[in-house]
């Protein structure tokens, strides 16, 4: 039987991982075009929300983190590179390693989604520059 998170893991976890975003050289300038100093505790909130509802099933969620991401000028895989890292750091610091590999999985699938549904997003718009050109669909037909 897999570990089971609890809303305590999870709040550490994010408050470990964006502690480390908001000083991370690559990171914390986007997340200051989008997040307010004095609304850092409401994002974290949501952002637990968010993984208390995949890892709890607790359906506290609302949003579309797709169109959130769609909405970041200037986003690259890069940055997703860079979050999986300070996120599996930061899992890794809080949890369990049972714990800590069960988020470190489902990280690495949301980040992969989300990819995906920026790239397709940017082929669908006809964007001239997609970053995420190697995660959407012209990128699987040109391997075939």
């Amino acid at each position: 039987m897999p570990p089971v998170l609890t809303e305590s893991d999870i709040e550490k976890l994010v408050h470990a991982f964006y502690a480390s975003v908001r000083k991370d050289s690559l990171l914390a300038p986007i997340f200051a075009t989008k997040i307010e100093p004095d609304t850092w505790p409401a994002h974290m909130s949501h952002i637990s929300d968010f993984w208390g509802s995949i890892f709890l099933k607790n359906k506290s969620f609302s949003g579309n983190p797709m169109q959130k991401h769609l909405a970041i000028d200037g986003l690259t895989p890069s940055h997703f590179e860079r979050w999986l890292s300070l996120f599996r750091i930061s899992a890794d610091q809080t949890l369990s390693v049972e714990k800590a590999d069960m988020v470190h999985a489902m990280a690495t699938r949301i980040a992969q989604s989300l990819q995906m549904g920026l790239a397709f997003n940017l082929e669908k718009s006809g964007a001239a520059d997609n970053p995420f050109s190697n995660f959407g669909l012209r990128s699987s037909l040109r391997k075939s």
